[in-house]
Formats: C-alpha cells, sequence, structure tokens
C-alpha cells in the first residue's frame, strides 16, 4: 500500500523539525562545575568569576535589549550542610527589593533540582544601578555539594518570547 503524498510531506517536516529541535550546542568546561544546552542562535560567553552568559537573538532592528539566561557557581563549605536554601531565601529578598525600584515578587516556589532542593524566585522591576529597562526575572537558587549555582533570567517585562527557551536552558543545567 502506497502512503498518499501528504502524509509523506508531513512526515519528513516532522523529521525536518526534529533534527533541528536536536541541534542545540551544549556548553561544558570543567572549572565552572556544569553543562548547559542552549540554541544555536544564542551567545555563549564566560564574563568575570566565570559567569556563563546564554543570550538572546535580536527580535528586530528596534531591539535595544537582549534576554539572557547567566549562571554563577560559588563555593563555601557550609553550602547545603549547615545553610540550606529555604533558609537564606528571606534574606535574599530583602537584597533585591533594595536593588530594584517598583520590585514586585510575582512567584516563589521550591522544587528538586539536580536531586537537590531548589528555589524559583520571580519578580519584576527597575534595576537601580541601569533604570532604563523594567525586566522580570525568574531566579533558581540552589545548593548542590558544596556549591550555590544561581541561574537567572532576565527579559523586559512584558516580553515573553523567550522565556519557554530560558526555561528549557534552565531545566537542563546539570551540576557536576
Amino acid at each position: 500500500m502506497r502512503m498518499p503524498r501528504f502524509v509523506c510531506i508531513v512526515f519528513f517536516l516532522f523529521l525536518s523539525f526534529l533534527a533541528k529541535a536536536q541541534q542545540w550546542k551544549t556548553f561544558s568546561d570543567s572549572s565552572i562545575l556544569f553543562t548547559a544546552k542552549y540554541p544555536p542562535t544564542w551567545i555563549n560567553k564566560i564574563k568575570e568569576d566565570k559567569r556563563v552568559f546564554f543570550t538572546s537573538p535580536s527580535d528586530g532592528a528596534n531591539d535595544s535589549f537582549f534576554e539572557n539566561v547567566n549562571v554563577g557557581v560559588t563555593q563555601n563549605d557550609d553550602y547545603g550542610s549547615k545553610i540550606k536554601i529555604k533558609e537564606v531565601v528571606p534574606a535574599v529578598l530583602d537584597n533585591l527589593k533594595s536593588a530594584f525600584t517598583e520590585f514586585n515578587q510575582e512567584k516563589e516556589r521550591y522544587f528538586t533540582w539536580n536531586t537537590a532542593a531548589a528555589c524559583e524566585i520571580i519578580y519584576t522591576g527597575y534595576i537601580k544601578s541601569n533604570p532604563d529597562f523594567k525586566v522580570r526575572m525568574t531566579q533558581w537558587f540552589c545548593f548542590y555539594k558544596t556549591r550555590l549555582y544561581t541561574v537567572t533570567f532576565t527579559a523586559l517585562a512584558g516580553n515573553n518570547k523567550h522565556n519557554a527557551t530560558a526555561n528549557k536552558i534552565m531545566s537542563g543545567i546539570v551540576f557536576k
């Protein structure tokens, strides 16, 4: 029995879509202690203090703000043993409130990430050091072994175009 031509075309389009979806790049640096997958259209940079940035492509000619996911890793023997993630969240929120004008916390949740307790905080506001843009930030905090992993997705408030991709990058981070 022959497949109808339409079915063949749909099937090949589906295979083409799958091939493109699997072409994400892999970030790995043994000194930074995590791996992550990110789309080939996003730019990866390592900045001072080994902070890793994954930056979105331009949203057009008038785009003056590039959304990004950044990852920082700090080490302290007390992380995860003497200090628990739920204990640091109030201090984190106090610091955020003082760093932003019009700070608005949208969400706080606790979850398991890489087999460890983690916290997500989502908030909006204007960063006092750069008040030109109102941003919406999604931050994940997690103690893994003796390290604090802080992952932040920064987007313009109201721009949801890169949310799904950023969430996929964040969810795919694997601690070493």
